[in-house]
């Protein structure tokens, strides 16, 4: 095989596999990050119903009471 074989062929193949593992890892980290910022409301209207001091406070940022009235 030829030099100018290999000039021509590794660049075909190795910058689409290197893009396409960029864009999976780029897509994996984002759907870890908008899992990681779902908030579960039941379980932070019961935190907040047993008293929980910062989850008060955030209730009260958010005015739950009036939501659940």
């Amino acid at each position: 095989m030829t030099v100018e074989f290999y000039i021509l062929v590794i660049p075909f193949c190795v910058i689409p596999v290197f893009l396409v593992s960029l864009d999976y890892l780029n897509r994996n980290a984002e759907i870890k990050q908008r899992n990681f910022n779902v908030i579960d409301f039941d379980k932070f209207v019961k935190r907040k119903e047993e008293g929980d001091a910062v989850d008060h406070d955030i209730a009260e940022l958010l005015d739950i009471n009036k939501i659940a009235a």
